[in-house]
């Protein structure tokens, strides 16, 4: 049977799990979110890339058959690193957001949120424009909606503002498409929907990045129809808070989670 490893500095990382279920309900998978070091964004390109390399160590232990970097900031700091020192594909949900977003627009004027570390990396803007030179990327760094998915705070007046106040900024810029460049954010669409032009695709990567390992498993050769298949979950932070905020996003309940902390 497929297993399917993920990871992510938090809980963003779920609503890829929420995407393999629906995409691969026969696949098992075993997901860590590193809440207890959560957020990526500020952080160093070198810390980013070691906590990678411990949480791939500790998914390799689960033998996982393919792992996803379920996380915007880790795919643009550690997957060139990464990607080829284990004995199974490690992919992430950069250029997968690249594609979707092509894929999208009409206009070629195309937003992309996300937090400080992608924003200024250009790893969007590089990559859509690698492709079509003659598209338009507006870069937003949304740190602050991070925090608030964290803390279990997925609606309400703080939600409503941050998210009223950063996306003031592609006002009359024209943009057609919005790519969500950081896996928490698909938690907020409703809210974010609100605050831009109706005629705005919204791309959330998780989409095209499942529909890719989708693929690639087919071509492996690889069995996914496990009738009963099994989630774990692990996170480096409160299990019980993970159980809560995670059974929201999911739209099933969690039964458990392990606390694991990886050495430092």
């Amino acid at each position: 049977m497929v297993t399917v490893g993920l990871f992510d500095s938090g809980f963003g990382g779920l609503t890829v799990v929420r995407e393999v279920k629906r995409q691969l309900p026969g696949a098992n998978v075993e997901f860590y979110g590193d809440n207890g070091r959560a957020p990526y964004g500020p952080l160093s390109k070198e810390t980013i890339v070691g906590y990678a390399r411990q949480i791939l160590d500790f998914l390799a232990g689960k033998k996982v058959d393919i792992v996803i970097i379920a996380c915007n900031t880790a795919t643009v700091a550690s997957w060139e690193e990464v990607k080829d020192q284990y004995p199974f594909p490690v992919l992430g949900v950069i250029k997968p957001g690249v594609r979707a977003a092509l894929a999208a627009t009409r206009n070629k004027k195309i937003g992309v949120i996300a937090t400080n570390f992608t924003i200024e990396s250009e790893a969007h803007k590089s990559g859509i424009q690698a492709i079509d030179p003659k598209a338009e990327v507006i870069g937003l760094a949304c740190p602050k909606l991070v925090l608030l998915v964290e803390s279990g705070k997925t609606s309400g007046p703080e939600v409503e503002e941050a998210v009223s106040c950063y996306l003031k900024t592609f006002k009359s810029t024209g943009i057609d498409t919005l790519v969500l460049g950081c896996t928490h954010y698909p938690v907020l669409t409703d809210i974010i929907r609100r605050y831009l032009d109706p005629d705005v695709v919204i791309v959330d990567p998780a989409v095209e990045t499942v529909t890719e390992i989708k693929k690639l498993i087919a071509k492996k050769g690889l069995v996914v129809d496990c009738a009963y298949p099994v989630y774990n979950f692990y996170t480096s932070g409160d299990p019980e808070l993970f159980v809560k905020v995670g059974s929201m996003i999911l739209g099933w309940p969690i039964d458990k989670v392990e606390k694991v902390v990886l050495d430092a």
